[in-house]
């Protein structure tokens, strides 16, 4: 039963994120480094490194998500998932780390 409300709980908060990175008026909770700004994820490399961690969370958690709901998941070198964030980032420093992360998740699937 837990497993059921934790499975559905990830699949309803993984649309409300793509809404959100389509830059929807959506509120979506997000916990840690996630919510803040590429700018200030970049700003020190103290807030590098947390957001470094974050971002592998977060990633797999995506992954969870979508092999739990026989989706497929993101096919990318654990080397360049950040490198890649980072680009997605300065397209547009303002936005939150989640959305970027989010919005090159759904590029690596593709």
């Amino acid at each position: 039963m837990k497993k059921r409300v934790l499975f559905a709980a990830l699949v309803f908060a993984a649309p409300a994120c793509l809404v959100s990175a389509q830059d929807a008026k959506v509120s979506v909770d997000m916990i840690g480094i996630g919510r803040m700004s590429c700018a200030h994820w970049r700003s020190t490399q103290e807030h590098q490194l947390e957001g470094t961690v974050w971002i592998y969370g977060f990633w797999t958690g995506l992954n969870y998500v979508a092999a739990a709901s026989d989706q497929t998941q993101a096919k990318i070198d654990v080397a360049a998932i950040v490198a890649e964030v980072e680009k997605t980032c300065a397209q547009q420093t303002s936005q939150t780390l989640a959305s970027a992360v989010w919005t090159t998740y759904l590029g690596s699937k593709r």
